[in-house]
C-alpha cells in the first residue's frame, strides 16, 4: 500500500511539473482564473454559446479558428457589413469558340471557360457573371498586392453564379486563375455550407480564406475576408482552440464564432463606414432570437468621446439592450489612455460591458521581453472619469491567430482585453446553460457578476480600473448563487446622475470635478438615482445600506430607500483637509441591499482633482526634482491652464549617474491626448522638452509614465512653465508696412526674440457632409510647392454622429498614398510634393455614420506650403514685454512673386523664443490678402 501511494504522489507530482512546464503564456489564462476553469469544468469551455466578432473579419482557415473543442466548425457565419468584398454580377450568355464554350457578357468584356462543364446546372439556363479583381487589393491595410503569388498584380478572377433546379444558388470562381471553371467547385453561401473558398498561391499558403454570400436581389456576391489580422487575432483570443504545435487555446474554446466584418481594410486602419457598426448590432439581435445558444458580442472598435456617453451609437445599443436584455456585449475601453476622462466611443455606454487592459507577467516576458514582477495595466488603455468606465480589466496582450498574410502575430491593447472577457462570457454562460438550463440571465447581470467579482489590483484607482482584474472561478461562484437564491427575479438596474460641470446639463453618471480649486469643505453635492425597471407596476420598496471606501468622501445618510418609481437622493460632502495637497482623488461609495443578503445593488463614484496652479506668486513654474518611478507605473501631475497662455513647455531631465527611460503624456481638459513620446536618457545626463501652444483655458494632465521593459526604477526631473504672450494685428495684413501689438498677460517681465517668414496660402471651405458619398477634392502641385496639409474640424455634436471618418489621398492610380482617420472632432492629414511632377491627387474625406442620412458641418482649411519661404522683415527683432503692456512691432511683408490662387490668401507664422534659445516657444499664424 505505501508503494503504491508513494508512486501515486509521484504520478501527481509529475503531471503538476509537467502542467507548470507547457502551461501557455502566449494568450494569459492563469491569473484570471481561466486555466483553474478549463480544469475543474472542461466541459464549461463555451460549447453551447455564439461569439459575434466585430471587425476587419476573421480568417477561418487558419489553425485555431477552424474547429471547436468539440470538433464542430467554429466559425459559423460571416457576414461583411462594409462593401469592401461587394462585387456585381451580371447575366451572362454562353458563346462557343474552338468547341470550347465560354460564359460571356459582351457589355462588360467578361469571358471565361466552363460552360456546359460544371458539376451543377441554372434553372432556366440563367447564368450571371462577375469578376473578383486583384486590384481590390490595391489599398488594403494587409500590404496584398498578389494574392495567388503569380508574380503580377491585376489579376482577374472570373465567377459565375446562379439558381440550381433544387432552388439554392452557387457560385463558381476561377480559384487558380486559368481562366476555366470546369475545374472548379461550387460554393454556395457559407452560413449554409460551412465551406470556405481559397484562392490558390503558387509555392505558399493561401494568404487569406473567403467565406461567400450570395445577394441575388442586388445582383451582387459578398466576398467576406479579413485583410487586416485585427479581427483573427481578437477570435483567437476569445475562442482560439489547438492554436500552432502545442495546441494553446484561447479563453473559451468551445464557443462557436460568427463573424461580422464592420471595418473596410482599404481605409486607414480598417475604418467603419455609414451604419457597417449598426447594422452588425442588428444582425446579432436577430440571431440571438433565433438560436437557443447566448450569443455575446466582441467589438475592438471605437474612436475618442468628445461628449462621453452622448453618441449616437451609444444611445444605439442603450435602446438595444434594452428591447433585448439577453443579448450580451463586450468592448474594448478605447487606447486613449492613460488620462481620465478618456474612455472611447461607443465603450462609454452603460449598457455594455467594457475592458481596460493588463500586460500580464508572462506575456511581458515571453512575447516582450520584460521582467515584470506582477501584472500591470497597459499605458495607453483608457480611464474613466464622467462615466463609470471601464467595467474591468482583463490581459490586453496576447500572441493569437492571424491571416497566412500578417507579418507578426503578437498585438496589445484594449482590443485584446475585450474579446479576453468576451471568452469570460462565454465561459458563464456556458456553465449556466448546462447547470441551469431554464435560467434567463440579463445582460446587465452578467455583467455586474464580473464586476463584482473582479479583484482590484493593487496600486489602481476604480477609474484605472473599474471592479478590478476578471476572475472566472469567483465570478462563476457568484453568478450560481445569485441563480441559486433567485436574484435574476430581484435584479434591478438603475441610473445615477451627479454634478459634472465638464458635461452637457453639468450631469454625468460619476461626480466629476476637474477642477476642484474652488471647493472649500463647505459644498455638497448630490446623486440622482432612478430604477430603470418603470414600467413594472409591481409594488417595491427596497432599502440600502451606504458605505464610503474612501476618507474623503463623506455621505450625508447611512441609508437609502426606493419606493416604486420615486427618485432617490444621496447627499456628499468632502473632507478638505484630505483634498488639501494637488492630485487625483478618486473613489466610490458602494450601495447594498439592507438586508441579510447585503447584495451590492449599485456604486456612486466620485473624482475631483486639485491641479497645480500657475499665477505669479510661482513666476508661472512649477518643478518636481528626483522623482522615483517604477516600470509601468504612472504619476499624474494635473495643471491648471489660466486663460491666455501661450505655450505650454514642460521638460523633463535626467541627472548623470541616474537612469531614466520614462514615456510622456499630455491631455487636455477635455481628457484628450495632445502630446505623447518617449524620454530615454540612460545614465547619461540629459534633458528633452516639449511645448503645447495655444492651449484652452482649462485643467491638463501631463502623465510620467515608468518604461515598461526596464529593469531598474527611473529618476527624473520636471519642469511646466507658461507664457501668456498675446500677438494681433493692428488692422489687416497685406504687402507692405504692417503693425502687430504684443502683450504679455501674465505678471511678469518676458524678453523673447522675434522672427517670421511667409510659408505658402490656405484656402478655407465649409463642408455639408452626408453618408451618401464621400467628400472628394481634386489637388495638384506646382512646381514651388512643397506640401499641402487639410486641417478639419467639426463641432462635438457632429462628432457624436460617427462612428469614424477615414481620410485618403489618392494618386492619378487609385493607389491610396497617405491616410488617416479621425480619433476627436480635429484631424488633419499631410502629403509632400515627393514626385514634383504634374499628377493630380485626390482627397477623400469618407465619414462613417452612426445612423444612414445624418449630416455634419466640416470646417476644412487646406495650408499650402511653398519649398523656399520668405522672411517677414521685422524692424525690431527683440522685445521686453512687461506685463499687461502692449508693445508695437513694425514688419515688413513684401510683395510675393507668385499670385494668389482664387479664394485663397496668404499665411505665413511669426515666432518667440527665449533669447539664446533657438527653439520656439511661441508662434502665431499670420494671415493676408495680396
Amino acid at each position: 500500500m505505501k508503494t503504491r501511494l508513494t508512486l501515486y504522489f509521484l504520478i501527481i507530482l509529475l503531471l503538476q511539473l509537467t502542467a507548470q512546464e507547457y502551461s501557455q503564456s502566449f494568450i494569459a489564462i492563469k491569473d484570471t482564473g481561466v486555466e483553474q476553469f478549463h480544469d475543474e469544468y472542461p466541459e464549461y469551455d463555451g460549447r453551447e454559446t455564439i461569439i459575434f466578432v466585430f471587425d476587419t473579419g476573421v480568417d477561418m482557415g487558419v489553425d485555431g479558428l477552424v474547429k471547436t473543442s468539440t470538433g464542430e466548425v467554429k466559425v459559423i457565419d460571416a457576414q461583411d457589413f462594409t462593401g469592401q468584398g461587394d462585387i456585381k454580377f451580371f447575366g451572362a450568355d454562353i458563346d462557343e469558340e474552338d468547341d470550347i464554350e465560354y460564359f460571356v457578357n459582351e457589355d462588360k468584356d467578361y469571358k471565361v471557360k466552363g460552360a456546359g462543364k460544371l458539376s451543377l446546372t441554372a434553372t432556366d439556363d440563367d447564368y450571371f457573371i462577375g469578376v473578383l479583381p486583384e486590384e481590390l487589393w490595391l489599398n488594403s491595410g494587409s500590404g496584398i498586392k498578389d494574392i495567388n503569388g503569380n508574380g503580377t498584380r491585376d489579376d482577374l478572377f472570373y465567377f459565375v453564379t446562379f439558381k440550381t433546379p433544387d432552388g439554392y444558388w452557387v457560385v463558381y470562381i476561377d480559384t487558380n486563375c486559368d481562366g476555366d471553371l470546369a475545374d472548379e467547385e461550387p460554393f454556395r453561401n457559407y452560413k449554409d455550407s460551412l465551406q470556405p473558398m481559397f484562392i490558390t498561391a503558387k509555392d505558399n499558403l493561401p494568404l487569406l480564406t473567403f467565406a461567400i454570400n450570395i445577394f441575388p436581389e442586388e445582383q451582387k456576391v459578398s466576398f467576406f475576408f479579413d485583410d487586416g489580422s485585427h479581427g483573427t487575432h481578437c477570435a483567437g483570443i476569445a475562442s482560439g482552440c489547438n492554436i500552432g504545435e502545442n495546441g494553446f487555446s484561447g479563453v473559451a474554446p468551445g464557443a462557436n464564432v460568427i463573424a461580422c466584418k464592420i471595418g473596410n481594410n482599404n481605409f486607414s486602419g480598417g475604418a467603419t463606414v455609414t451604419e457597417s457598426m449598426k447594422k452588425a448590432f442588428q444582425y446579432a439581435d436577430k440571431i440571438s432570437k433565433e438560436v437557443e445558444k447566448p450569443c455575446i458580442i466582441s467589438m475592438s472598435y471605437g474612436i475618442g468621446s468628445e461628449i462621453e456617453g452622448h453618441s449616437e451609437m451609444a444611445k444605439f445599443i442603450s435602446g438595444l439592450a434594452e428591447e433585448n436584455p439577453y443579448l450580451y456585449m463586450s468592448l474594448s475601453n478605447s487606447n486613449e489612455g492613460p488620462g481620465i476622462s478618456s474612455t472611447g466611443l461607443p465603450s462609454a455606454s452603460s449598457s455594455v460591458l467594457s475592458s481596460g487592459a493588463v500586460l500580464t507577467k508572462e506575456v511581458a516576458s515571453d512575447a516582450y521581453g520584460a521582467s515584470l514582477g506582477r501584472d500591470v495595466i497597459l499605458h495607453f488603455s483608457s480611464r474613466g472619469g464622467a462615466v463609470l468606465k471601464p467595467d474591468l480589466v482583463s490581459p490586453g496582450a496576447a500572441i493569437a491567430t492571424v491571416p497566412n498574410h500578417a507579418r507578426g502575430d503578437r498585438m496589445w491593447g484594449t482590443s485584446m482585453a475585450a474579446p479576453y472577457s468576451t471568452g469570460v462570457l462565454s465561459l458563464l454562460m456556458s456553465a449556466a446553460k448546462a447547470e441551469f438550463p431554464d435560467a434567463k440571465i440579463p445582460s446587465q447581470m452578467l455583467y455586474k457578476v464580473v464586476r463584482e467579482s473582479a479583484v482590484p489590483m493593487e496600486g489602481y484607482r476604480p477609474i484605472d480600473q473599474g471592479g478590478g482584474y476578471v476572475n472566472v472561478p469567483a465570478a462563476w461562484r457568484l453568478l450560481k448563487k445569485y441563480i441559486k437564491s433567485g436574484e435574476i427575479n430581484k435584479f434591478e438596474t438603475y441610473t445615477v446622475r451627479a454634478f459634472a460641470p465638464n458635461l452637457p446639463g453639468h450631469t454625468a453618471p460619476g461626480l466629476y470635478i476637474r477642477n476642484g480649486i474652488f471647493l472649500n469643505g463647505t459644498e455638497n453635492f448630490t446623486y440622482k438615482i432612478n430604477r430603470n425597471d418603470f414600467q413594472n407596476t409591481s409594488k417595491f420598496y427596497r432599502t440600502y445600506n451606504l458605505r464610503s471606501e474612501c476618507e474623503w468622501l463623506l455621505p450625508a445618510q447611512k441609508k437609502l430607500h426606493i419606493r416604486n418609481n420615486q427618485t432617490a437622493s444621496v447627499d456628499v460632502s468632502f473632507d478638505n483637509t484630505i483634498l488639501a495637497k494637488p492630485g487625483l482623488y478618486n473613489g466610490k461609495i458602494f450601495v447594498t441591499r439592507a438586508d441579510k443578503s447585503a447584495t451590492p445593488e449599485f456604486e456612486l463614484m466620485a473624482t475631483v482633482v486639485i491641479p497645480y496652479l500657475f499665477n505669479s506668486d510661482n513666476s508661472y513654474v512649477q518643478s518636481w526634482k528626483d522623482v522615483e518611478i517604477a516600470p509601468a507605473v504612472n504619476h499624474r501631475y494635473f495643471l491648471q491652464i489660466p486663460a491666455g497662455t501661450s505655450n505650454i513647455r514642460f521638460k523633463i531631465h535626467s541627472a548623470a549617474n541616474k537612469f531614466t527611460h520614462v514615456r510622456y503624456y499630455l491631455f487636455d481638459n477635455d481628457g484628450r491626448q495632445r502630446k505623447s513620446g518617449v524620454f530615454n536618457a540612460g545614465m547619461q545626463e540629459n534633458f528633452y522638452e516639449e511645448y503645447f501652444m495655444h492651449p484652452d483655458p482649462g485643467v491638463y494632465e501631463l502623465d510620467i509614465v515608468g518604461y515598461y521593459t526596464d529593469n531598474t526604477n527611473s529618476v527624473y526631473d520636471l519642469t511646466v512653465d507658461l507664457d501668456g504672450i498675446t500677438c494681433k494685428a493692428v488692422g489687416k495684413l497685406a504687402p507692405g508696412s504692417n503693425t502687430l501689438q504684443l502683450e504679455n498677460i501674465f505678471n511678469e517681465v518676458k524678453k523673447v526674440n522675434i522672427s517670421g517668414e511667409l510659408l505658402g496660402y490656405k484656402k478655407s471651405s465649409d463642408l455639408e457632409l452626408g453618408s451618401s458619398e464621400p467628400y472628394t477634392y481634386k489637388f495638384k502641385f506646382d512646381k514651388d510647392e512643397a506640401a499641402k496639409k487639410f486641417d478639419l474640424k467639426m463641432s462635438k455634436e457632429d462628432f457624436n454622429k460617427l462612428t469614424d471618418m477615414a481620410l485618403v489621398i489618392y494618386d492619378s492610380k487609385g493607389k491610396a498614398v497617405k491616410s488617416d482617420a479621425l480619433s476627436y472632432s480635429f484631424a488633419n492629414i499631410k502629403y509632400w510634393n515627393v514626385q514634383d511632377n504634374d499628377e493630380e491627387y485626390t482627397l477623400k474625406l469618407m465619414p462613417g455614420f452612426a445612423n444612414a442620412g445624418s449630416r455634419i458641418s466640416v470646417k476644412l482649411i487646406e495650408y499650402t506650403s511653398y519649398k523656399n519661404s520668405t522672411p517677414v522683415k521685422i524692424r525690431k527683432n527683440k522685445a521686453t514685454l512687461y506685463p499687461t503692456t502692449p508693445v508695437k512691432l513694425e514688419i515688413e511683408i513684401g510683395n510675393p512673386e507668385k499670385p494668389l490662387p482664387s479664394g485663397t490668401e496668404y499665411w505665413g507664422k511669426c515666432y518667440f523664443n527665449n533669447p539664446g534659445s533657438d527653439k520656439t516657444e511661441t508662434e502665431y499664424q499670420l494671415f493676408f490678402n495680396n
